[in-house]
């Protein structure tokens, strides 16, 4: 998940990733690549006036909210609209996108020209001031009291404004040293828009992007949400519940394949962090994997493939915060009338390299065949007994082995499934009481809180819990719910309500003093803070790219070379790359969404077909990152895989390898070339689940045939 591990025990590494960072080798590179893009990006800028007309079309539409409000304010309707005075002054390439984005405007009947005509016109005039594109609007006397209703700017966006993400990208691939590289790319950007003069870039990249993302309440509720998530984990395998899920799966391992299934379904319960999921499961397994004579290679290969793509696709996961978090932000930027949860949910479906990396996993147990590296590895262990290669160097960590049930203590399955419940509902039923009360007229619906300080009374309360109660049922009030809901909020005081939950089960059952579970829940802090650096420093990136322009410049730069139809495909391949290079899946969701999906949402609007692909690349970002981290041998998530399972590193990548590539391959040519060209998701889905059960019984061998008889 991150370049670094943000958790105890991934310091012991291959020596693959303990190379030095900083060598002469590696610094000519870096400076190498640097000179190539100064050289080379000049060249690829659109003509001044596309730029021009582009930020016009772009600063608008991002308006175009504030100037509805401002009719609004007017009493403008549709029997009565008000009329827009509309006046133009810069390039001619933008006039016609402009006056398109203000025809989207409800309410309003536009009139070009600059002439006042009558009193109480809304006026907007755009014009273009190097470098810089302004929009004004502003009421005059007559209908409604003089005011300004906007005035917005934004910079033209040339080459340098791709210089961030570049310098991300770049530091990242030599240095490997993800921190660095977001903290460069924000100061770059901020110095770019001070005069070139480093330490003003310093000071605004601090108190404008990073002290600006950090102070943001969405971003507050985000980090606390992380942090009480993690913590709750952390308690409740302590206590001995995840050891109860693991004993309670024990039963179905009677076989080898039985084993294999049973470690997927164990995988897969563990689904709310990718962390906890690769050690509980391997460090658990491991025992009766060894016994029914189950490789390490493939216990290593399940492990991984069940940690990150399921946690990535979970509707509560510690990773749901930092995408949602990513997401809100670029819809709001996009004025794409939509929630950061609501773009999750709509994607689940275009996760193909996760749906069927799981699928892979489920079918390769059901089948029991193998090919290349593993099955090597699998008829070894058949054959000898020998799980482990031999001469090979198993990976260790006392870390891990620290990272278990309290001695002595019980261990049960409802220590660890009640708490999660609690969390699972609460967001739920959290999210459609928020959504729900925030659809309604301001004040209208009381909350707790007011009848705590006297602003409402209980029975006003009670009588609005009842009218929610009777919409549960409906699913058109929980799809207006999720659209309305402070989806931040609900998520951290449910991740709160799970965590009280499992200390207080903790508590009341003798497992653990109160001392011993508040410093178990405390142990999220330490756990999670480059988690969470990263994400502060990827909202900061994407305030930088926003106020810089770096997708305007991109949409001029390309929209003659590619078609929107590539972009997913293109995405997904960047995306792996970088996350293989850097180890990271986080840092790289964290580089590309902010350049790729305004990239992708202003070269597929009014394009048959936009929409699938702007929620394509969405998802082609995310499963990319988590390819480009499953395969890679410095990613903390594959070392930890290696440490859980006690396998040669080398080994498990090596092994891992040809599964992974083989899921990518049906992933990108059914779902991020098909659906862009208008394959049904729905087939999709089914033609992938056949080319990979078809690939596994063509190219894959029996590891031995009476174990495939066996249940």
């Amino acid at each position: 998940m991150t370049d670094e591990s943000q958790k105890s025990g991934a310091e012991e590494r291959p020596e693959s990733a303990q190379e030095a960072t900083l060598t002469p080798r590696r610094i000519a590179g870096f400076g190498l690549a640097i000179l190539l893009c100064l050289v080379i990006l000049p060249f690829t800028q659109a003509a001044p006036d596309t730029q021009q007309g582009l930020t016009a079309q772009v600063v608008v539409r991002e308006n175009t909210a504030a100037l509805e409000k401002a009719a609004a304010e007017m009493g403008a309707s549709e029997q009565d609209p008000v009329r827009l005075r509309f006046r133009y002054e810069g390039p001619e390439p933008g006039r016609q996108p402009v006056f398109q984005e203000l025809q989207r405007m409800t309410n309003a009947e536009i009139v070009r020209g600059v002439a006042p005509d009558a009193d109480g016109n809304l006026k907007v005039d755009v014009r273009y001031d190097d470098p810089n594109v302004q929009v004004r609007a502003w009421v005059e006397p007559g209908r409604a009291a003089p005011y300004d209703a906007l005035d917005a700017t934004k910079r033209v966006g040339g080459w340098q404004a791709v210089l961030p993400p570049l310098i991300a990208v770049l530091v990242a691939l030599f240095f490997r040293r993800l921190i660095i590289a977001l903290v460069a790319a924000v100061w770059v950007g901020a110095t770019l828009q001070t005069g070139l003069n480093p330490l003003q870039g310093a000071w605004m990249a601090a108190e404008t992007y990073v002290w600006g993302s950090v102070a943001d309440t969405f971003s507050l509720y985000i980090i606390a949400f992380t942090f009480s998530l993690v913590g709750m984990v952390q308690v409740i395998v302590r206590m001995g519940g995840m050891q109860g899920v693991l004993d309670a799966f024990a039963w179905l391992a009677k076989s080898a394949r039985s084993t294999q299934l049973a470690t997927t379904a164990v995988g897969l319960a563990i689904f709310f962090d990718d962390y906890a999921n690769t050690i509980v499961t391997g460090t658990t397994m491991r025992p009766l994997a060894d016994e029914k004579r189950v490789s390490r290679e493939k216990l290593a290969y399940i492990v991984d493939s069940t940690s990150a793509p399921i946690a990535g696709i979970a509707i509560i996961s510690t990773w749901i915060g930092y995408e949602v978090g990513l997401f809100d932000v670029l819809a709001k930027q996009l004025d794409l009338q939509t929630s950061g949860y609501e773009i999750f949910f709509g994607i689940i479906p275009l996760r193909f390299y996760c749906i069927f990396a799981l699928a892979f996993v489920v079918l390769n147990g059901l089948m029991r065949r193998d090919f290349g590296p593993m099955l090597e590895a699998e008829r070894r262990a058949q054959k000898t007994g020998k799980v482990l290669r031999p001469g090979s160097t198993p990976l260790s960590s006392s870390a891990v082995s620290d990272m278990g049930p309290k001695k002595g203590i019980p261990h049960r399955w409802i220590n660890a499934a009640l708490p999660v419940g609690v969390v699972i509902a609460g967001t739920l039923l959290g999210m459609f009481w928020s959504g729900w009360a925030g659809a309604a007229d301001p004040g209208a619906i009381p909350g707790l809180g007011d009848v705590l300080f006297g602003e409402a009374d209980w029975a006003g309360l009670v009588a609005a819990w009842s009218t929610a109660a009777g919409d549960l049922a409906d699913w058109s009030a929980w799809r207006d719910a999720f659209s309305n809901a402070d989806n931040a909020k609900v998520l951290f005081w449910a991740a709160l309500l799970g965590s009280i939950t499992a200390i207080v089960m903790a508590v009341a059952q003798g497992l653990l003093s109160m001392g011993e579970a508040l410093m178990s829940w405390l142990k999220a802090i330490p756990a999670m803070w480059l988690a969470v650096a990263i994400l502060v420093l990827a909202w900061s990136i994407q305030g930088v790219c926003s106020d810089l322009g770096t997708s305007i410049y991109l949409v001029g730069a390309v929209h003659d070379l590619i078609t929107p139809a590539m972009l997913p495909i293109l995405t997904f391949l960047l995306a792996s790359v970088i996350a293989f290079a850097t180890g990271t899946s986080w840092g790289t969701m964290g580089i590309l969404l902010p350049a790729i999906i305004p990239l992708a949402y202003y070269m597929t609007d009014g394009v048959a077909g936009g929409s699938i692909i702007l929620m394509l690349c969405f998802g082609a970002v995310l499963d990319g990152a988590i390819f480009g981290d499953h395969c890679s041998p410095i990613s903390d998530t594959t070392v930890m895989s290696s440490i859980a399972s006690s396998v040669d590193h080398i080994d498990h990548v090596r092994t891992q390898f040809p599964y992974a590539a083989t899921v990518m391959l049906v992933a990108a040519s059914l779902g991020y070339v098909g659906v862009a060209v208008g394959l049904p998701v729905v087939l999709a889905h089914v033609l992938g689940l056949g080319a990979l059960a078809a690939i596994l019984f063509v190219v894959g061998k029996e590891v031995r045939p009476s174990d495939t008889a066996a249940s």
